[in-house]
């Protein structure tokens, strides 16, 4: 009866913890790590922790993350920085889109942010290549939510599943996973995704269909029409 009770109340620290970290994340101006400590203290208190253990806790075990990928993460967020700033990211996209050609341009999009947040946090590459993604809806004549759509989830692909970003790199070094395996885990995982997502994608585009209007400074929305796609 103990243990069913120290279990139950283990899932509902854990649940209140989530709770927590979610509405501080999302309704406060608290900083998304202090929102992860808060929470971390919440689950182990209610868990049943005493206050010290817990602090004992995270302590130690972001210690240990850190120390095993630490200077990994520091090295991405720098390399990131530099293909931020000199606008290689967006160059980088350019390429792409350029490789897989014209009239694919969602894809071009999906494939561009699958690889550009590879070394580039997946908020950084939105705000660089949303710009490219309107543009390319001016010029083809193709609903700017396809094809903003495709690029976020190209990004975010890569920013959940594929070190060196911070998420997939910390999960690596808890559950001491070889960054090689976690690496080629997470491109089987994703591309299968990234292939049905911009399907969806495309099929979006045509149901919410919405265009810059024309001096850039609000949107048009229609019915889409087949006409309205540019040759170009």
């Amino acid at each position: 009866m103990g243990a069913t009770v120290s279990s139950t109340q283990l899932l509902v620290g854990l649940l209140i913890g989530i709770a927590t970290l979610i509405f501080l994340a999302m309704k406060t101006r608290i900083h998304t790590f202090v929102a992860l400590l808060i929470a971390s203290i919440i689950t182990g208190l209610i868990g049943g922790l005493p206050f010290e253990s817990v602090m004992e806790s995270i302590t130690e075990g972001f210690g240990s993350t850190l120390g095993s990928t630490g200077i990994i993460i520091g090295l991405g967020v720098m390399m990131g920085a530099v293909l931020e700033k000199s606008g290689a990211a967006e160059r980088m996209a350019f390429s792409i889109i350029k490789l897989i050609g014209q009239g694919k341009e969602e894809w071009a999009l999906s494939f561009a942010g699958y690889i550009v947040a590879i070394p580039v946090f997946s908020d950084s590459g939105l705000v660089i290549l949303t710009p490219l993604a309107k543009s390319l809806s001016r010029t083809t004549g193709k609903s700017v939510v396809g094809l903003g759509l495709a690029l976020a989830t190209g990004l975010q692909l890569t920013h959940v599943f594929i070190p060196p970003t911070p998420g997939p790199l910390t999960v690596a070094g808890i559950l001491n996973i070889d960054l090689g395996i976690m690496i080629m885990t997470g491109i089987a995982l994703t591309i299968p995704t990234i292939i049905a997502s911009t399907i969806y994608c495309i099929w979006v585009g045509k149901k919410i269909y919405q265009v810059p209007n024309e001096d850039g400074t609000g949107y048009i929305r229609k019915d889409y029409k087949e006409e309205y796609i540019k040759s170009h």
